[in-house]
């Protein structure tokens, strides 16, 4: 089955209709993190239509070109393939195949898609398309150093300033993927904050990432101020030092 981005069109029937795509099949969680003791975990997909949906899914190594037929991922969804009544769900279990080694010091980072086939119509002229929705999936090894909350607290901050240009570097020194949704920073000659993506918000376990600063006067404690999202889909906030450029 050909695989398009969510809210990308997957075929055409006549003319196209002039309405609006919205997804009716959903996932229950925005992450899902899969602990390596465990023998499996479960997410849960849910229709909100009034009609039965056929969803198809997958787990991806980061490219979301990949099908269910050449991603090499190492986990394997039961079912594949399902259908969900009206306003159901559907429970989908998750294994890791052991295929491919992963390590052992840090989690590893891959990507869960749900595809929900297009709906038949008996109108010609009308849009039919396919959605995919696409969360992370965090693989998390036993026995890591330190727990996931504390993980925010062990990234080392640092400011440049470079061609008039504010960046703001932040080096995780923890096993454990974090993901920003929010960072300010305050000290003597600059007050800012970050403009995060979806693209440069995560920093992987033990590297460097860096973010360009805009001013924002809006009041703030010295330092930094910043917020993650945890492993429950929610924020936690914390403050930290800044080193000196």
């Amino acid at each position: 089955m050909p695989i398009f981005n969510r809210q990308h069109i997957l075929c055409l029937t006549g003319f196209i209709a002039l309405n609006t795509a919205n997804a009716d099949v959903y996932i229950n969680a925005t992450r899902v993190i899969y602990p390596a003791e465990k023998r499996e975990v479960t997410f849960t997909v849910g229709n909100g239509a009034n009609t039965k949906s056929l969803i198809q899914t997958w787990v991806d190594e980061g490219n979301p070109k990949d099908t269910p037929d050449n991603s090499k991922a190492p986990f394997i969804l039961t079912p594949p393939l399902a259908v969900i009544g009206a306003q159901k769900t559907q429970n989908i279990r998750m294994s890791y195949s052991g295929e491919q080694a992963l390590p052992s010091d840090r989690e590893s980072l891959f990507w869960i898609n749900v595809l929900e086939a297009p709906k038949n119509t008996q109108d010609p002229n009308e849009l039919r398309i396919s959605l995919r929705t696409r969360i992370k999936l965090f693989y998390r090894p036993s026995g890591l150093e330190m727990k996931p909350e504390e993980a925010p607290q062990n990234i080392s901050w640092k400011i440049d300033h470079s061609n008039g240009k504010w960046l703001l570097s932040a080096q995780n020194n923890s096993p454990y993927f974090i993901t920003l949704s929010q960072a300010k920073i305050k000290m003597s000659q600059f007050t800012g904050i970050t403009k995060l993506t979806p693209q440069n918000s995560m920093i992987p376990p033990q590297q460097t990432i860096q973010l360009p600063l805009v001013a924002d006067n809006a009041p703030t404690e010295p330092g930094i101020r910043f917020s993650i999202i945890n492993d429950y889909g929610g924020t936690s906030d914390y403050s930290s030092n800044l080193s000196p450029h």
